[in-house]
């Protein structure tokens, strides 16, 4: 796969397994826990370290989409709008 496009962003409050339903709705399959892959873009979570908020830790995911531009912004424009749908 070309990798003309790379796209990373990070996600807050929101479950790793609702990321990959959602990358997995655009037509990737998995390929571990954490990736996935389609013909034309391909995506992988990396755990960061968690955001203490007085006594709270707040998760956080580091969401790396790489590819050809056009699919790219596609994806990431629909995980930008899944992830709003889910902290909601």
């Amino acid at each position: 796969m070309d990798v003309e496009h790379r796209v990373v962003m990070e996600v807050r409050h929101v479950p790793r397994y609702r990321l990959m339903i959602a990358l997995q709705e655009l037509g990737a399959e998995m390929v571990d826990v954490a990736s996935v892959i389609a013909p034309r873009w391909a995506a992988h979570i990396e755990s960061l370290e968690p955001d203490i908020v007085g006594i709270v830790e707040v998760p956080r995911d580091r969401l790396v989409i790489e590819g050809v531009r056009v699919e790219v912004e596609r994806v990431h424009s629909y995980i930008l709008r899944q992830t709003e749908r889910y902290r909601r």
